[in-house]
């Protein structure tokens, strides 16, 4: 849980609401090691700045996040689309 104030992220994971750090120092706080948190800075500091978001998102992501987005791929290239909704009818979805 983040200290009171500090920004977060909210998005769902296995079908849970799960606070994700909101700001760089968050995401790099929360890395494991010295290692991942060089290797953090290395990739934003050469980063152009209109990839730094999507860097970012993708390093304060969990794992279980990472597992469950590449199932859905393995499972979409496996020609598997039940339980998905075709953009063409998202027009006022609401879930």
């Amino acid at each position: 849980m983040a200290e009171h104030g500090d920004p977060v992220l909210i998005t769902h994971i296995g079908g849970e609401l799960v606070e994700l750090p909101g700001s760089l120092g968050g995401i790099r706080a929360g890395l494991p090691d010295d290692a991942a948190r060089e290797a953090f800075d290395a990739e934003i500091d050469a980063a152009p700045l209109t990839q730094v978001p999507l860097i970012a998102a993708r390093w304060g992501l969990p794992q279980e996040a990472i597992d469950e987005d590449e199932a859905i791929f393995r499972r979409l290239e496996a020609g598997d689309h039940s339980g998905m909704i075709p953009a063409e009818e998202l027009d006022g979805y609401t879930g």
